[in-house]
């Protein structure tokens, strides 16, 4: 299988002065559990990921006011650890495991297309 036939898409973005509550309301609304950062909102230029994980620790972990802290503060930057669009999942799974990190940014050439999850992963495992 392919990571073409389980990435998610679209991408969800934030923008990087955006505050991390806002942030959080995306992440509800969209129902995602983390955003690609980028100054354009298309992904011209991806400038890092921010993701649930990173906000609790980050922020709520040590008291912050989310309102008060911004996406570029605790985003992990760019570059960020990709994969092809037609990589195999087993490759993908490989190079979550090598970096230890749970989401994946797809790449077609140098676009970013979409993002594969260990929890799409997960749901072609029978």
């Amino acid at each position: 299988m392919k990571v073409r036939d389980l990435m998610s898409y679209p991408i969800a973005t934030v923008r990087p002065e955006a505050t991390v509550l806002e942030a959080i309301k995306k992440m509800a609304a969209e129902r995602k559990g983390c955003l690609l950062v980028a100054s354009d909102g298309l992904l011209k230029q991806c400038l890092g990921i921010v993701t649930t994980s990173q906000i609790f620790r980050k922020v709520f972990a040590q008291g912050r006011d989310p309102a008060a802290v911004t996406v570029t503060e605790i985003m992990t930057p760019a570059p960020l650890v990709t994969i092809d669009l037609d990589a195999s999942t087993r490759e993908a799974a490989e190079l979550m495991r090598e970096h230890n990190i749970r989401r994946l940014p797809v790449m077609k050439e140098e676009a970013l297309v979409g993002i594969l999850t260990s929890k799409d992963l997960l749901a072609c495992v029978k």
